[in-house]
């Protein structure tokens, strides 16, 4: 009788044990479960406050470059798009009696100055023009596919120059492929964008800006865009369209 009595103490004692073994067992994984639950959560909420963040920030810098896009150095005139109604200039004389807009005078004057100390003879022939002039220039040419239209000149905005060589100045019409191999010229292209400026019309971009190529057209964008503009190989046109890949907005 006593050894029974013995025997279900200790039966029941193990039932016991086992019971509070999976009690504890049990409350183990639902911590365990809860832990991994609010981690998981925390990581989903710390991962959508990240997008939202970036988002925000790609946002801004989006805003930022449709912002530098409306200056006025960034004003693209084209076959398509006019120069605006409301696009005030100044002009001053750069040399000559050839004149520029006055935000651009300092720059074009440094970079002709210094191509000249570097023992080149660059000339201006042809700076800002007014829409009078332009429309004159359009109606009295015999090539007209080669002028542009009154109102979609870049010379009327004021930030373009053309510039030769002097010794081309012999040759009847300077504004020929030629003129890339002048001395005075190779410096420019090499030079312009640490002044602000662009070759306008490169080589091989004619089916985009529409103008024949011109190792002489020059246009002022600002330090910063030239030398991205330069250094990519593209047009105005490329870097306008696709400037959220290439400008890194502060």
């Amino acid at each position: 009788m006593r050894k029974k009595r013995t025997n279900r103490l200790i039966l029941l004692i193990l039932i016991l044990t086992i019971a509070i073994i999976a009690a504890v067992f049990f409350l183990v994984h639902k911590i365990a479960d809860a832990s991994q639950l609010e981690e998981a959560e925390r990581a989903a909420e710390e991962a959508a406050q990240k997008e939202s963040e970036e988002e925000a920030e790609e946002q801004a810098r989006l805003d930022k470059i449709a912002e530098e896009k409306s200056q006025w150095y960034l004003i693209l005139v084209n076959n398509y798009n006019a120069m605006p109604d409301d696009f005030d200039i100044e002009t001053v004389e750069v040399e000559d009696g050839y004149y520029i807009d006055a935000r651009v005078h300092d720059a074009l004057q440094e970079m002709l100055s210094d191509c000249r100390d570097a023992g080149y003879s660059p000339r201006l022939i042809s700076t800002f023009r007014t829409r009078e002039t332009q429309q004159y220039l359009y109606d009295h040419t015999a090539n007209k596919a080669d002028t542009a239209l009154p109102g979609h000149s870049e010379h009327e905005c004021g930030l373009a120059a053309d510039i030769v060589d002097a010794d081309s100045l012999g040759w009847g019409d300077p504004l020929i492929d030629a003129q890339e191999d002048m001395p005075a010229q190779k410096w420019l292209m090499e030079h312009c964008q640490d002044y602000g400026f662009i070759l306008r019309y490169p080589k091989d971009k004619e089916d985009i800006t529409e103008i024949i190529y011109e190792p002489w057209h020059y246009r002022y964008v600002g330090k910063e865009h030239a030398a991205i503009i330069m250094s990519n190989g593209i047009c105005l046109e490329e870097y306008l369209r696709d400037m959220q890949d290439y400008y890194q907005a502060q």
